[in-house]
């Protein structure tokens, strides 16, 4: 078992299961203490702020990976383990960002409680799934807007990577007119966009040469696309471009073998933010919980 991050981002072959335990996303990351634990049956890491152990900031989730067949007994022994190491550091709190259940390859929050895990609240996570007929799903208002859509000469478009600053821009500007910030910057996706080619992707809908709404998106694993940062102009807001973008995006994963378009969470530390969560709802998402969990050290 090894605490030694540094060593985990030269060296380890990590599984292409999930690009945010991806070296090359770590190291952009720029994390001031990174540790990594792992044995031949479970990985985790943890970024660690004073005394509490993150696993991890600066990804939608994180938790314990599954390398191998998931023994109970055998998880309950790796984390032992770690618990007993980061107690040694000062660590006085581990907090877990549990993915939804889509992401197959991680401990279940039950393995998480029987070590003494506690929730300490559920987010709303919506997807759509693409396994499934998804589109018979789809609400009749959402449907009568798509058609209008693309009548009024709306077209959905796959962005090239030269688009994707302008893209950025767009989206900045989207979250600046409802008084919000952009989470990340063009300087850093830019990075991450080289050192990770294959993992981003931007679409757009325009109305002849105007960005109207944009999503650039992760693909998380080789059958999980999530929708990352998502965007519409305020002055096409009426016409609900977003409609047609979602609808474009999970045909494109469909086609291309994907089996889920992870749409993101619909709540704030566990309260739900309605109208978001009725308009995926209505585009033809389905609910799971994504909890966040918390463990004290005695």
């Amino acid at each position: 078992m090894s605490a030694n991050a540094y060593t985990y981002l030269k060296n380890i072959q990590i599984p292409a299961f999930v690009s945010y335990f991806d070296p090359r996303y770590l190291t952009l990351q720029e994390y001031n203490n990174l540790k990594c634990f792992e044995d031949k049956n479970y990985l985790i890491l943890f970024s660690i702020n004073h005394t509490t152990a993150n696993s991890i900031s600066n990804a939608p989730f994180g938790s314990f990976v599954i390398k191998k067949a998931h023994q109970s007994s055998l998880f309950g022994l790796f984390e032992d383990k770690i618990f007993s190491l980061l107690k040694k550091t000062n660590i006085k709190k581990i907090n877990i960002k549990h993915p939804s259940s889509i992401y197959r390859s991680f401990v279940d929050i039950k393995a998480l409680q029987k070590v003494g895990y506690k929730v300490q609240y559920e987010d709303i996570n919506q997807h759509i799934s693409l396994t499934a007929d998804w589109k018979s799903s789809i609400h009749k208002m959402e449907l009568r807007k798509l058609k209008n859509l693309k009548l009024k000469g709306f077209e959905f478009r796959k962005m090239p990577e030269s688009d994707l600053e302008k893209a950025h821009q767009f989206l900045t500007t989207c979250r600046e007119a409802q008084g919000l910030q952009i989470n990340i910057s063009w300087k850093k996706l830019a990075s991450l966009i080289k050192e990770m080619p294959k993992t981003y992707d931007c679409f757009g809908v325009f109305r002849q040469t105007e960005m109207t709404a944009v999503c650039i998106t992760v693909r998380v694993s080789s059958d999980i696309a999530y929708y990352y940062l998502p965007g519409t102009s305020p002055f096409f807001r009426a016409q609900s471009p977003m409609v047609l973008l979602i609808e474009g995006m999970a045909s494109y994963y469909k086609d291309r073998g994907f089996s889920y378009l992870d749409l993101g969470v619909s709540s704030i530390l566990g309260k739900a933010q309605e109208t978001l969560r009725i308009f995926k709802k209505r585009m033809g998402a389905t609910e799971t919980t994504k909890p966040t969990l918390v463990k004290f050290m005695p």
